[in-house]
C-alpha cells in the first residue's frame, strides 16, 4: 500500500483544528498485531511495514501467515490469556489489538475483544512502567449519533452473535477506561462504514464520541484508510486514555 499524504483533522465538540503530515517516531518501531490476518489487521500490519515499522504478527496458528517482508515475523500467543501477552508483548513499541468474534454462548463477556482488553489489563500489572501503549480497534456501535450509542438504536436479540459482539467491543472500552498505569487508544469508525475496502484517500479525521460525517452526510472510510489512521496513532501518541473516532474528511 503506496501512503499518500496524511494529513487529519482531529474533532473536539465543535472545534476543529487542521494538523499537517505526522512526522514518524520512535513510539512505533516495533509493533505487535494481534489479528494480522484479519480484514483490517491485514491492512494495519501491511500499512505497518510500508513504513519500515518491524512488525510481529499474534496467532495460535502462526503458520497461516504468510507474508514476505524481513520486517515481519510471527508469534504464537493467545490475545486472551495474560500470560500469553506478557511475554509476547515485551520489548515492543505499542500493541494493536484488531480482533472480533465471540464465545460459544454469544455473550458480551465472551467476546473476544473484551476478553483481550481484559487480558492485556492484567498482563499490564505484571509489566508495569513496561508496558507497550496499545491500539485496540473498536466498533462503531460503541459511539454516538446525535447523542445517542449506536447500539441502543439497533434492534438485537440478545444471546445473537452481533449482540455479544457489538456489547462486547463497550464492554472492552469501558474496562480500558476504568484501568491504570498505561497508555491505550480505543479507535472506532462508524458502524458499517469500513464493511469494504475502497479507494485510499491518504486523509481522515478524529473525533471524540460522536459518528464522524462528511459534508455529504456519510459516513463511510476505506480499510486502507482506517489503517493509516491506526499507525499515524501508533507514531504519535496523539490521544491517550480515551476513545477516538474515526471518520472521512469533512
Amino acid at each position: 500500500m503506496k501512503r499518500s499524504e496524511s494529513n487529519f483533522v482531529i474533532t473536539t465538540l465543535a472545534m476543529l483544528t487542521l494538523l499537517g503530515p505526522l512526522t514518524p517516531s520512535a513510539f512505533a518501531d516495533n509493533i505487535v498485531v494481534y489479528g494480522a490476518t484479519g480484514s483490517v489487521g491485514s491492512l494495519i500490519v501491511e500499512e505497518a511495514l510500508d513504513r519500515g515499522h518491524t512488525v510481529v504478527g499474534v496467532s495460535r496458528n502462526p503458520e497461516s501467515m504468510q507474508i514476505e517482508n524481513m520486517n515481519f515475523s510471527t508469534a504464537q500467543g493467545d490475545v486472551t490469556n495474560s500470560d500469553s501477552i506478557a511475554s509476547t508483548v515485551e520489548g515492543a513499541d505499542t500493541v494493536i489489538i484488531a480482533v472480533g468474534g465471540v464465545g460459544p454462548g454469544n455473550t458480551p463477556e465472551e467476546a473476544i475483544a473484551y476478553r483481550g482488553a481484559n487480558a492485556y489489563i492484567a498482563a499490564a500489572s505484571r509489566l508495569g512502567d513496561a508496558t507497550p501503549y496499545v491500539i485496540q480497534v473498536g466498533s462503531g456501535t460503541t459511539l454516538n449519533t446525535n447523542g445517542v450509542r449506536v447500539f441502543e438504536t439497533l434492534d438485537l436479540e440478545p444471546g445473537s452473535f452481533v449482540h455479544g459482539l457489538f456489547q462486547g467491543h463497550w464492554l472492552a472500552l469501558e474496562a480500558y477506561r476504568h484501568s491504570t498505569s498505561f497508555d491505550w487508544t480505543v479507535m472506532s469508525a462508524a458502524y458499517g462504514s469500513i464493511m469494504e475496502a475502497g479507494e485510499l484517500m491518504g486523509r481522515y479525521r478524529l473525533g471524540d464520541q460522536e459518528t464522524l460525517f462528511d459534508r455529504n452526510g456519510s459516513s463511510l472510510l476505506s480499510k486502507e484508510d482506517f489503517a493509516v489512521a491506526v499507525i499515524d496513532m501508533a507514531e504519535s501518541h496523539t490521544v491517550t486514555g480515551k476513545r477516538v473516532a474515526v471518520g472521512p474528511p469533512y
